[in-house]
């Protein structure tokens, strides 16, 4: 992959939760459906992350591609009363160091609450945009799972 700032960004999240990694380039996607078709795997492998905003701060929830997050069960999962979803213009604010829309689960500068689906613990690995809309990372879904203590839960909609 080639070297870009916000690919840069979560490398040195993964290298310092000492998570290994794989890069993987790809064509410039704008959806991780797209993502996974051009990495030729199927949508379950990829994950995307959807930004929350709570009371207590952002959260980062990553789902499967091919899911939509049900904001109801991620209230229950952090027992929080009130989880929305983060606008364009505050995710281009919160997180500048990252292309709109490709925001990786973990890195960068804001040291976010993390809740993982179910669905994406299913697999061994899982791929994630990483920051940049041309490059993926390939990482253990455990590994993912137990960075700084996940929380791991039922999130997607029915």
């Amino acid at each position: 992959m080639t070297p870009h700032p916000a690919a840069d960004a979560l490398i040195e999240g993964l290298e310092t939760a000492g998570i290994p990694y794989q890069t993987v380039p790809h064509e410039r996607t704008m959806t991780a459906l797209a993502e996974a078709r051009a990495l030729g795997v199927e949508p379950a492998e990829v994950a995307k992350t959807v930004l929350l905003q709570t009371p207590a701060g952002f959260v980062r929830a990553v789902i499967p591609a091919s899911e939509r997050v049900d904001l109801a069960k991620v209230r229950k999962a952090l027992e929080e009363q009130c989880v929305t979803l983060l606008t364009e213009a505050a995710l281009a604010d919160a997180y500048p160091e990252f292309e709109l829309g490709a925001v990786p689960p973990l890195g960068g500068a804001h040291e976010d609450r993390v809740v993982v689906d179910t669905g994406v613990c299913d697999h061994e690995f899982v791929l994630l945009e990483a920051g940049t809309h041309e490059g993926s990372v390939r990482i253990g879904s455990a590994d993912l799972a137990a960075h700084r203590s996940a929380c791991v839960a039922d999130i997607c909609a029915d």
